[in-house]
């Protein structure tokens, strides 16, 4: 009986954790892993905020790269972004106002693409490579 219990413990609580370990929380939406490249002019734009907002729900973000390449973060540590439709918004980071020492940062990307943005995706499940090319005019 004692063998018996061991055994059954043995198999039983090594699966229960890597179910309990591999389930997404209840409230998480579907998600789609979403990358993409930000060009201005056709010139990788890096250190800029890509933001995705959904109809509903928590967006997802994400900087760009040294290459202008992005990958959305939904919650950390888990990556991507609630399918369905989003606006977009593309912006230079905020710099800390209450550090004076904190370098200023000119904002790059044109108005329209961070106030009002004029940015739609679809992310839909599974692998979405989603590519903008700003444009300053």
């Amino acid at each position: 009986m004692r063998r018996r219990l061991k055994t059954a413990l043995f198999v039983l609580l090594p699966s229960l954790f890597i179910s309990a370990c591999s389930s997404r929380p209840d409230d998480q939406p579907d998600l789609g892993r979403v990358k993409g490249l930000v060009t201005l002019d056709s010139a990788p734009l890096a250190g800029v905020l890509v933001q995705y907002t959904p109809e509903e729900g928590r967006g997802s973000q994400s900087l760009t790269d040294k290459d202008g390449r992005y990958e959305l973060m939904y919650v950390y540590p888990t990556m991507g972004a609630k399918v369905g439709q989003h606006t977009v918004i593309i912006s230079t980071p905020p710099v800390d106002d209450s550090d004076p020492e904190a370098p200023k940062v000119k904002e790059v990307v044109p108005e329209k693409y961070r106030k009002n943005s004029i940015l739609k995706a679809d992310v839909k499940a599974g692998e979405n490579d989603i590519s903008f090319d700003l444009q300053t005019r």
